[in-house]
C-alpha cells in the first residue's frame, strides 16, 4: 500500500529532506517498498517556484529525475499568487508537471493508497500553490487518501499576509483533505529553546520530521506477522484519530530519551502538552493551574525501541489510564486510544526510545480563532485585499473561507460540549 509524498514549497520541501534522511535510514522502510521504489528511489515529487531552494534543500536525497520541478519567480508570500498566479506569470507548467510527475509515480506503484503533502501556511508557494494541488490531487484521485502535513507561522510572524494566507489555505484543506497533521513553529521553537541557546532552522525541520516519523514509519503492531511492512500507519492514523470527517486537524507530539521507563516518558510528555487556564493563559501542568484541559476526539501512541516488549504490558496496567488523562479523551469515544509498538527506534539516537502521540486535538480552535479574528479585522478595514484580487481572489472568495473556516471552529466545540 504505497504513499507518493509531495513536497511543495520552502518549508515543505526543508522538512522533506530532514524526513527523508530518516526515512532512508530506516530498513522496514527498504523491505517493504511503500515509500520507497524497490529501484531505491523516492516516491516523492518537489516542488518550488523558485529552483535554488528545491535544488538545495533535495541534495543528497535519492530522488527521480523529473520529480523536482521549478518556477522562475518567487511567489511573494501570497496566497492569490501562489494559486492564480501560475498562468498570468507564464509559469503554468509548474502545476501540470506536477501533476504529470505524480502520476508517473503512482503508475509505478503495485497499489497506491494516497498521498502525503508537506507545506506551509503561510508561503506563496506553500498556501497557495498548496492549496492548487490540493484540488488537484482530490479531483483526480477522489477514492484515495490525501494527507496535509503543515506548519504554521509564528503569531507574531513578519508578513502581514500570513493570517490570510493561512484563512484561505485551511478551508481548502477542509473541503479537499482526510487529514491535516498541524505543526506550530512557535511550539517547536520553545521546545528547542528549552534544550540549545541557539536554534537553527535545521535542528526544527529535524524536530518536525522526527515526529513525522513517529506516526509514518513502520511500527511491528501494523506488519504482518508473514512479511515486510504494508505502509499502513498513515492510513490507520485517520481511521484512528479522525472518526468524524469535519474534524480532522492532528497535532503530533513526539519525546525520545536514552535512560528513561515508559512511565518516565509518559509523565515527561505529560509536562509538555500545553494546558490553558480560564483566562485563555497557557501555563504548565507543573504550576498546578490545570483549570481547563484541552479535549482529544482520538489518539494514537506510538512506542519505538520497545525491544522487550513492555510497552503494551505497562499500557494496559494503567499507562492507558494516564494518557487517557493527559489528553482529556471524550466520554463518547469508546476507544480513544490505539497503541502501536516497534522494537526499533529508527528516528532517533541509537539507543534511544521514543514516544509520539498523534492527537486531534480541541486545541486547534484557539489557532483557527485567533486566523480567523484578526483575518476579520483586516478584511473589515480592506487591508492589504488589493493585492489578493490583483491575482484574481474575490472578496467572495474570502467569504467563503472565513464561512469554512467558522465551521471547523463550531463543528469542534460540538463535538466536545
Amino acid at each position: 500500500m504505497s504513499a507518493v509524498f509531495l513536497h511543495v514549497g520552502q518549508c515543505g520541501n526543508q522538512i522533506g529532506k530532514a524526513f527523508w534522511k530518516k526515512t532512508l535510514q530506516d530498513k522496514a522502510v527498504h523491505d517493504g517498498h511503500t515509500f520507497i521504489h524497490p529501484d531505491g528511489k523516492q516516491r516523492s515529487v518537489h516542488v518550488d517556484s523558485e529552483p535554488k531552494v528545491v535544488q538545495k534543500a533535495c541534495k543528497g536525497l535519492k530522488i527521480r529525475d523529473g520529480n523536482i520541478v521549478s518556477g522562475k519567480r518567487g511567489r511573494g508570500t501570497n496566497w492569490a499568487l501562489g494559486y492564480h498566479g501560475l498562468m498570468k506569470s507564464g509559469e503554468d507548467h509548474i502545476l501540470e508537471d506536477t501533476a504529470n510527475q505524480v502520476r508517473k509515480e503512482i503508475e509505478r506503484c503495485d497499489m497506491y493508497s494516497g498521498c502525503i503533502m508537506m507545506h506551509s501556511l503561510n508561503g506563496g508557494t506553500g498556501s497557495g500553490l498548496g492549496s492548487r494541488l490540493c484540488d488537484a490531487m482530490r479531483e483526480e484521485y477522489p477514492m484515495n487518501h490525501l494527507i496535509s502535513c503543515t506548519v504554521a507561522p509564528c503569531l507574531t510572524g513578519e508578513s502581514p499576509l500570513q493570517n490570510y494566507n493561512a484563512l484561505l489555505i485551511l478551508s481548502y484543506l477542509q473541503r479537499n483533505t482526510d487529514c491535516v497533521v498541524l505543526t506550530y513553529n512557535d511550539d517547536v521553537l520553545g521546545k528547542l529553546q528549552r534544550k540549545m541557546e541557539s536554534v537553527s532552522f535545521d535542528a526544527m525541520n529535524t524536530s518536525i520530521a522526527s515526529a513525522l516519523g513517529g506516526v509514518f514509519l513502520a511500527t511491528d503492531t501494523m506488519t504482518p506477522k508473514s512479511g515486510p511492512s504494508i505502509g499502513m500507519e498513515p492510513w490507520e492514523m485517520i481511521r484512528s484519530v479522525c472518526p468524524l470527517p469535519a474534524n480532522k486537524f492532528v497535532q503530533v507530539y513526539h519525546i525520545a530519551k536514552s535512560k528513561l521507563s515508559w512511565v518516565g516518558l509518559q509523565k515527561q510528555m505529560s509536562q509538555s502538552i500545553r494546558r490553558h487556564d480560564s483566562k485563555g493563559h497557557v501555563v504548565s501542568l507543573v504550576s498546578g493551574l490545570d483549570e481547563y484541559q484541552f479535549g482529544s476526539i482520538g489518539n494514537v501512541v506510538i512506542a519505538r525501541g520497545d525491544s522487550t516488549e513492555t510497552f503494551y504490558p505497562q499500557m494496559t496496567q494503567g499507562l492507558e489510564k494516564k494518557f487517557c488523562k493527559s489528553f482529556n479523551t471524550v466520554s463518547w469515544n469508546p476507544f480513544p486510544i490505539d497503541i502501536w509498538t516497534a522494537k526499533t527506534n529508527s528516528i532517533g539516537p541509537k539507543d534511544t526510545v521514543s514516544i509520539t502521540v498523534a492527537s486531534n486535538s480541541e486545541s486547534i480552535v484557539e489557532y483557527l480563532e485567533t486566523v480567523y479574528e484578526r483575518s476579520r479585522v483586516k478584511f473589515a478595514a480592506k487591508a492589504y485585499l488589493h493585492w489578493y484580487n490583483k491575482y484574481g481572489v474575490t472578496n467572495e472568495n474570502f467569504e467563503e473561507a472565513f464561512d469554512v473556516v467558522e465551521d471547523i471552529i463550531q463543528n469542534y466545540k460540538s463535538a466536545f460540549s
